[in-house]
């Protein structure tokens, strides 16, 4: 029963490949041109690109003979564009459904031992069988996309793979569309899948290609790139040592975690895209590209003077490019993402490193990244008239996060100690107080830790004695029940 459905199923599928033969031989009929170059195969040990032997199979009938083990195989004839090959069907059939397809059938192709494929370029065929039968992969990238529509057409998978293989390594800016464009005609989810994954991978790279694309596309490229396994990240964002201590040229990297976070050790991954010895950034993820918003020390006519700059990092490519710094100058301020952009909040001026007096203030300006323009603008200010938040060293300030399509800033404000939280709408470009205040009845937190947001808004902050972590439901506008712990000296 197993056999004969299997016979059937066969049959129906050499029904809709000589179905779609004729389709495809449409789709051939029109160009499709990239730049010559050629693709090494992995199994030629040398450097370099592939010299291709003279192509005496086009003049000699033994070089079209294709034998597999002892040669007791069953020998079929193929008749391809110009020149006939002798095939063996067994081998064949393991590398093409196809022609698998065929040897399970009774049609009169499989009876006569002859297949007629004039429809197929005798030199794409050639290759093939060069691959299937010897594993010798030689392609010009010229001829990549014609091997894959030949290979999608006969289903031989191993084939295509390894075509599709090269491509990903030759794609560039220029040809991209154009090979997605083919994927789309000739009904070829992998090779779609292939030119999405570079898309994907040099997403705001290429922006002159992606805006040519449908909403629903530029979706599923941000989608990919999220998509692969997590990796904790290290850097030090602010550096006031001089090159003479030994820990300034250690701190100039990226640091990764690899394994689990316990039994793995940091190693550093990328250096810093800059040379100085004094810097100050924030740092915030977006569209799983590494920022680095801030400024660094450098040499100017009379003195030092800080120089605002602002990195890209791409953990695909371990690349790093330069995009537009602030409008202000800022230091310590809070960078966060949201809806698609970067808010910058907070800070202080970036002209020293000096440490902020009772006279230093909080910008109240924010300011808008647009990912895809590289271009800073201001949006509607914090709405401090009435109070100042209260500074610190120790983190960026104030504290924001992102839930949703908004943006929350907490803060201690100076004259009454209560905890405020401000809430930022992205698509109104409105701000608005969140009430009531945390007061030191509800929690004593004189110093703020952290800010975060699930499902609703967590706290962590503490005192001399302990640390608290509450939250604030958004929709129902209530703090939660205050969690208490002590920590013990060298214990956390």
């Amino acid at each position: 029963m197993i056999s004969l459905l299997r016979r059937r199923v066969s049959v129906v599928l050499l029904w809709i490949c000589r179905w779609l033969q004729y389709a495809l031989g449409r789709v051939w009929g029109t160009s499709f041109s990239v730049p010559h170059s050629l693709v090494t195969s992995p199994c030629n040990s040398g450097y370099g690109l592939y010299e291709r032997l003279p192509e005496e199979w086009k003049t000699k009938e033994v070089n079209r003979i294709y034998h597999s083990g002892d040669g007791s195989g069953t020998m079929i004839t193929v008749q391809t564009s110009t020149h006939t090959f002798y095939v063996d069907l067994g081998r064949l059939s393991e590398c093409s459904e196809y022609f698998r397809a065929l040897s399970q059938s009774s049609m009169r192709e499989t009876t006569e031992r002859r297949i007629l494929l004039d429809h197929i370029p005798s030199s794409v065929f050639h290759a093939l069988l060069e691959f299937c039968f010897r594993n010798d992969f030689a392609v010009t990238q010229e001829e990549l996309g014609e091997h894959i529509q030949v290979g999608t057409y006969l289903l031989a998978e191993t084939f295509v793979s390894r075509c599709l293989l090269a491509l990903s390594s030759v794609l560039t800016p220029d040809t991209c569309l154009s090979y997605l464009d083919l994927a789309r005609n000739i009904c070829s989810t992998e090779m779609e899948t292939t030119v999405f994954s570079y898309l994907s991978r040099n997403l705001l790279e290429l922006p002159h290609v992606n805006r040519r694309l449908p909403s629903e596309d530029k979706t599923l490229l941000i989608r990919l790139r999220g998509q692969g396994d997590l990796r904790l990240c290290s850097v030090r964002k602010e550096n006031l040592t001089s090159w003479k201590d030994l820990e300034t040229e250690a701190a100039r990297h990226l640091f990764a975690q690899d394994g689990s976070e316990t039994t793995s050790d940091w190693r550093p991954i990328t250096e810093l895209p800059f040379i100085a010895d004094k810097w100050c950034f924030t740092t915030v993820v977006l569209l799983n590209y590494l920022y680095l918003i801030g400024g660094y020390r450098q040499q100017a006519r009379r003195g030092w003077e800080f120089k605002m700059a602002s990195f890209r990092y791409n953990p695909f490519t371990n690349t790093w490019v330069s995009i537009a710094p602030l409008i202000k100058h800022r230091r310590h301020f809070s960078a966060v993402p949201c809806n698609g952009s970067i808010y910058a909040v907070g800070g202080w001026y970036l002209g020293s490193l000096v440490t902020p007096d009772s006279s230093t203030a909080l910008y109240t300006a924010v300011e808008r990244y647009d990912p895809w323009d590289d271009r800073w603008t201001f949006v509607s200010s914090l709405p401090m008239t009435d109070f100042q938040f209260t500074m610190s060293l120790s983190h960026d300030l104030p504290l924001a996060t992102s839930m949703g399509p908004c943006l929350y800033v907490l803060g201690n404000i100076q004259r009454t100690g209560e905890k405020l939280l401000l809430q930022y709408d992205t698509r109104q470009d409105l701000w608005s107080e969140l009430l009531p205040t945390l007061t030191r009845a509800d929690a004593d937190l004189p110093s703020l830790y952290f800010l975060g947001a699930t499902d609703q808004l967590f706290v962590i902050g503490g005192n001399n004695s302990e640390n608290v972590i509450t939250s604030f439901c958004v929709e129902s506008g209530q703090w939660g029940q205050n969690i208490t712990f002590k920590l013990e000296l060298g214990v956390i």
